[in-house]
């Protein structure tokens, strides 16, 4: 850091990282209050503090961003707007989730695996609304009790299964991949085995051959 007694004239001091930085590294305008409209005011953080502070409020708010978007795709389909499902129907409760879903330790519920980007962290209905849902239906099943964040490949995979249909089709498939991955494994344990044998035999025919030379 310098001293304040030995910068450069064109030089000024941010607030924020408290540096030295030329006066083209601040955002400058005009004062109009003065009549000699050649002097300028400059802001009192450089302009990287400004885009590192833009940067730390976009990304505090982007979980609540991303929850109103996805809140107004749905409203829009019921015709309501974005503050009934913010409220009324407590979507501003999926706000810590999704938050939690964005983090570095953010996981899907139900594969386990981390989410890929924020694209593929979806909405999913743990029970699906009916195809034509009455008023009292559709806000049964938008509210956010039946709400959770799925990666984009079990949400395709659920679809829009009942959720008890969904829990016994996931738990087949693991019990499938555990006796697929049993037999490969015994498959592979069994290769080696005949592997093994046909080494023996090789070095058993060596031995005879050794044999029958001396």
């Amino acid at each position: 850091m310098k001293d304040a007694s030995i910068h450069r004239p064109c030089e000024r001091q941010c607030q924020q990282c408290h540096q030295w930085l030329h006066h083209s590294r601040f955002c400058s305008r005009i004062d109009k209050r003065l009549t000699d409209r050649t002097v300028c005011v400059f802001d009192a953080i450089c302009k990287a503090c400004q885009q590192i502070n833009r940067n730390d409020a976009k990304n505090t708010n982007r979980p609540l961003a991303l929850i109103k978007n996805r809140a107004h795709a749905r409203a829009k389909m019921y015709g309501e707007s974005t503050q009934f499902f913010m409220v009324r129907m407590n979507w501003r409760a999926l706000v810590p989730d999704m938050r939690g879903a964005m983090s570095a330790e953010g996981l899907c519920k139900s594969c386990g695996h981390a989410f890929l980007n924020e694209r593929d962290i979806q909405i999913d209905h743990i029970d699906p609304p009916p195809s034509t849902p009455s008023r009292v239906d559709w806000a049964a099943y938008e509210h956010a009790r039946n709400i959770r964040l799925l990666c984009a490949s079990c949400n395709n995979l659920k679809g829009a299964k009942a959720n008890t249909r969904f829990l016994e089709e996931q738990n087949a498939a693991r019990i499938s991949n555990e006796q697929h991955q049993w037999f490969a494994d015994d498959s592979d344990a069994g290769a080696d085995e005949k592997v093994d044998d046909a080494d023996d035999a090789q070095l058993s025919l060596f031995d005879d051959e050794f044999d029958d030379e001396s």
